[in-house]
């Protein structure tokens, strides 16, 4: 049985709508943050509703599924996933190549924080590189940049001796077209939640770079006092209030809690 088009209600949805749109003498950045929530709520409760009513009225029914390939989640979606077809590669033993683009970093060792991810497809880190310019349009014209940055992260790795072996990872990595590779990373971070990534929050600081005395000085970082190795994080930035074992536990909670994402 079809279910009935509620008019009455779109009706009251726009009314409510036009209530809180400000008048034209009323700068509408003066809205409070509160009242430019219930404004977009507002907004999307009434798109909703009269989509759902040319639906009705509509005999021809809408297709499932719809390409488009301008959408940014389809290109993110469509690049992620030739990345993760490529061959693994040593991190330690990955050639100087031309190009700019997306990476994954993989971990195959026995730190126990890693246990649940070690071996599997599940990227510890993804990453992207920029071009040399932003209009490069060969990779010879974007510059070594993926390779480069891959470079930055074995020696990065090869400096925590204590905990980790540069031999226990792997990656995958992809030339992407200028200006994509943000994109892509974004959709990786999203899909996959690596736990060494900025974003997730949980072991950050595998990326950071100490080449300013203001970055010396910070507070030292989740990944730092768990892997410690690089020097101008052991002695200039401040301790981190959290121990290694309680960033263990963090970073075991969150693979638990995302065990299901590949």
């Amino acid at each position: 049985m079809t279910k009935a088009i509620d008019g009455p209600r779109i009706i009251r949805l726009l009314e409510s709508l036009l209530g809180c749109l400000p008048s034209e003498t009323t700068d509408s950045s003066g809205l409070k943050a509160s009242e430019r929530r219930k404004l977009r709520d507002s907004i999307e409760q009434a798109i909703e509703a009269l989509q759902r009513t040319l639906a009705g009225l509509d005999s021809v029914r809408q297709p499932p599924h719809v390409l488009d390939p301008s959408n940014p989640d389809v290109i993110g979606k469509l690049i992620a996933d030739t990345l993760l077809v490529q061959p693994r590669h040593k991190l330690s033993e990955v050639p100087k190549f031309y190009g700019s683009g997306v990476y994954a970093i993989y971990y195959a060792g026995t730190f126990r924080a890693y246990s649940l991810i070690t071996g599997t497809d599940k990227p510890i880190y993804v990453g992207k590189a920029d071009p040399a310019t932003p209009d490069a349009i060969s990779p010879n014209s974007q510059g070594v940049r993926l390779w480069g940055r891959l470079q930055d992260h074995r020696k990065t790795i090869s400096l925590a001796t204590t905990t980790l072996n540069i031999a226990d990872f792997e990656c995958r990595f992809l030339v992407v077209k200028s200006a994509w590779q943000s994109t892509a990373e974004t959709y990786l971070i999203d899909r996959f939640k690596p736990v060494w990534n900025n974003e997730v929050g949980i072991c950050y600081g595998f990326g950071k770079h100490g080449d300013s005395a203001k970055t010396r000085s910070n507070t030292r970082s989740p990944w730092d006092t768990l892997h410690p190795g690089r020097k101008w994080a052991g002695k200039g930035n401040k301790p981190n209030p959290l121990s290694a074992a309680q960033i263990t536990r963090k970073i075991i909670a969150h693979l638990e809690a995302t065990a299901g994402l590949s």
